[in-house]
């Protein structure tokens, strides 16, 4: 009997091996030359979004919302204003994000397709307490709103993938490329970005991978956006104002449009009741927009109502508040409701709020719109020409002073100490922000470059010095070293020339292009007899790269020298020093100074040069415009005219005890000159009467300030260099500023201009204040 049944056991064996093992695994993908625990094997992805899915019948079906909030921008409003103008990313609502491998990380790195799953942001062993993690292809879009100056981060690939990955970051703003760099490899150090974004109203970063994108695992370490709004100093439309803050129920705030969908620039032409309207602000309840008014508006007005997308639909309320009071509720507004105009009296408001509440049934459909939004800030009626503006500080005065001063878009100004310090002032004259690099030397130019960024220039540990201001105020590392550029120009001092500055900055111009142009003096050798080697001061004219480099282009090595021994004088020896520059818009650069020689003679200078360094020889004699031989001339200041004309301010006669302002043709020509006083002396031999700086205005007019017998003053001349006698209802129209030998002036845009001053004592160069005065 066992003979039959083993077969049939076998049999049977075969049988259940047959049915019951797994089935044999199908073909694996084709080998595309990664190992086989790669996540990425058979082409695996895990793409992600957010904030771009669309919306059916019925956007707001299943509880759907989609809340933001801006970046919070410094301004007089703030009792720490550095602070909260610094706004990391990571904390901030994008208005949408893909992302190549499962979602955005905020504040740790992409990980894999789970959210959270990443760790500590790391590039090249640096860490990063904030910042976005992604993976390569992503985009990552924020609402800026116009209100921000800088975008800084540091980039490269994660240390979670050790060397692999490859990876570019590019910046956008509003569409247009800012930042676009090479590509970023596996184990790399991070690499630092700074990008101006004045004005733009979306921020776009996007990361491509470098080849593929296989472990494309990509850090924005430390993604921050720099943010300030100024209160106006015109009369403006509110859209045109950056806010200090805002908040929206469903999507970003619209400029000039409507809400929309939750994207931004998404909504339509703002229209109420059937009425359109070419400016006002687009929002969804709950909603609040906050405004540094800086005390200086008297009306607020709007038309409201719920714009007419949704259909009829919707309630809100409109309220308007300031300094923590409430001036104005519409009550209750609907969907088919007419317009509602509103005016409200602001007067003496600094903090403006505006605020859309829903109307009592829910924030469905609550789209509503500040249409025509705009305010009145008394710009109809100025001052007089030359008096203080009330609206600045304390009667038209704040407390920081300095050696120069510049300003900034929406009315603020920065000013420059002589320890090279920095200060921004709201257009109300409130402190902003302060950056500080005290160095062993003194500052005496300050220059606003086109990305927000400032060159303070001056001497330090007896040298040429320049040093970079991020827009946020702190040095920027990447220029120079720390931030700070050291020029040994000079030669050293021996026995006949013991001046422990052997050159210095005395004044710095901007290019559009980044790259900055210095001018003053330095030491350099020269022979007045063979075999006998001295020194003596001579034009100095430097151009540095964005990074603080001395630009090749320019000069020798970046630099240009000109002497001026034996062209003047009857002994040679000529001691040449530069006060001013001005850009044309070619790129050349017109100078002013002056040449000492023979001891006790002065001959004022004009020059100009090529963009290349070179004197230009269409100029004047080739290159140079002298004063009068023997006439004790010097120039301190220079400005370039709407037609090309140039105009140099500074001193003449013996001792230099009258006032000099003096026009050359463009192609250095001379032409009329006046000499003046600031007030009427005792002994018209016994003080220096020097004017330091000019701006010309584009009807003709010249701003100008300048020193007497120890202390500061402005005028204004017309465009036939005739003094307006009833500048500032002062006597001969000469404005009496401080005591002091400094003074500077910038005129930020509307209708008035800064001035600030400085006083130098046996302690050092004091700050006298810095005032506002209409023109």
């Amino acid at each position: 009997m066992s003979t039959p049944f083993v077969p049939l056991l076998l049999g049977c064996a075969a049988l259940l091996l047959v049915s019951c093992s797994p089935k044999p695994a199908p073909p694996g993908p084709p080998d595309d030359g990664r190992p086989a625990d790669s996540p990425y094997t058979g082409g695996r992805q895990y793409p992600w979004s957010d904030r771009l899915a669309p919306h059916g019948a019925d956007a707001y079906a299943d509880g759907h919302r989609y809340p933001w909030r801006s970046p919070t921008a410094a301004s007089g409003l703030d009792s720490r204003p550095t602070e909260n103008g610094h706004n990391l990313l990571s904390a901030l609502p994008w208005t949408s994000a893909t992302n190549g491998w499962g979602p955005v990380e905020r504040d740790r790195s992409n990980g894999w397709q789970a959210s959270g799953d990443g760790t500590t942001l790391k590039v090249g062993g640096r860490t990063f307490a904030s910042g976005l993690g992604v993976h390569a292809d992503s985009e990552i879009r924020y609402a800026l709103g116009g209100q921000c100056q800088t975008f800084t981060a540091s980039v490269g690939v994660d240390d979670e993938v050790g060397p692999r990955g490859s990876v570019r970051f590019n910046v956008f703003g509003d569409d247009t490329l800012l930042s676009g760099g090479e590509v970023r490899r596996g184990g790399e150090s991070a690499l630092p970005i700074e990008v101006g974004v004045t004005g733009v109203q979306e921020l776009r970063l996007e990361v491509r991978g470098g080849e593929d994108n296989h472990y494309d695992h990509a850090d924005w370490g430390d993604a921050a956006v720099e943010c300030t709004a100024a209160a106006p100093d015109n009369d403006i439309t509110l859209s045109r104002l950056a806010y200090v803050s805002a908040s929206n129920g469903w999507g970003p705030v619209e400029l000039d449009r409507s809400n929309g969908p939750q994207g931004l620039r998404d909504g339509g032409p703002l229209t109420v009741a059937g009425q359109a309207f070419a400016t006002g602000l687009g929002v969804h309840a709950p909603s609040t927009l906050e405004y540094d008014l800086g005390g200086v508006c008297t009306t607020f007005s709007a038309q409201l109502g719920v714009d007419d997308e949704t259909g009829g639909r919707g309630s809100v309320t409109f309220q308007v508040s300031g300094d923590g009071r409430t001036l104005y509720d519409s009550a209750v507004v609907r969907g088919h409701d007419p317009v509602t105009p509103a005016r409200v009296d602001v007067t003496g408001i600094h903090a403006l709020k505006l605020t859309v509440t829903d109307g009592g049934d829910g924030l469905n459909h609550d789209h509503a719109d500040w249409a025509g939004a705009r305010l009145d800030c008394g710009t109809s009626a100025p001052g007089r020409a030359g008096t203080p503006d009330p609206s600045f500080g304390t009667g038209g005065r704040a407390d920081a002073g300095g050696v120069d001063v510049v300003a900034e878009d929406g009315g603020a100004v920065v000013v420059l100490d002589a320890n090279f310090g920095v200060t921004r002032l709201s257009p109300s004259g409130a402190v902003l922000g302060q950056g500080t690099a005290r160095l062993n030397g003194e500052a005496s130019a300050l220059a606003r470059q086109p990305d927000g960024g400032l060159i303070a220039v001056g001497h330090a540990d007896g040298q040429m010095t320049a040093l970079r201001y991020r827009p946020d105020l702190s040095l920027d590392s990447a220029f120079g070293q720390g931030g700070v550029v050291r020029l040994e120009l000079g030669v050293a001092d021996h026995a006949s020339d013991g001046d422990p500055v052997r050159s210095a900055a005395t004044d710095v111009a901007a290019q559009p292009d980044g790259r900055v142009v210095l001018v003053g003096y330095a030491a350099r050798p020269y022979s007045p007899v063979p075999d006998v080697t001295l020194s003596d001061d001579d034009f100095a004219v430097v151009r540095l790269d964005r990074n603080g480099a001395p630009d090749p282009a320019f000069g020798q090595g970046g630099v240009t020298t000109t002497t001026l021994n034996g062209r003047l004088g009857a002994t040679g020896d000529s001691a040449d020093r530069l006060y001013s520059a001005a850009l044309q818009p070619d790129g050349r650069i017109v100078v002013a100074g002056e040449a000492h020689y023979d001891a006790n003679n002065y001959s004022a200078v004009v020059a100009r040069y090529r963009a290349d360094g070179t004197l230009d020889p269409a100029f004047a004699q080739g290159g140079l415009a002298f004063g009068d031989l023997g006439g004790r001339n010097t120039f301190h200041a220079v400005a370039l005219e709407p037609d090309g004309t140039i105009v140099a301010g500074g001193g003449t006669r013996r001792f230099f005890t009258s006032a000099l302002l003096q026009r050359f043709s463009a192609d250095g020509v001379a032409g009329p000159a006046v000499n003046f006083q600031f007030k009427e002396p005792d002994n018209p031999l016994a003080y220096q009467t020097v004017v330091t700086t000019l701006a010309a205005q584009d009807d003709g007019h010249l701003l100008l300030g300048g020193f007497e017998d120890g202390y500061t003053y402005v005028a204004r001349f017309s465009a036939s260099l005739t003094q307006d006698l009833n500048f500032g209802d002062a006597p001969q129209g000469n404005v009496p500023v401080s005591p002091g030998l400094r003074i500077a002036l910038a005129t930020p845009a509307g209708r008035s201009f800064a001035v600030t001053t400085a006083q130098t004592t046996a302690s050092g160069t004091q700050g006298q204040g810095t005032l506002r005065l209409f023109y």
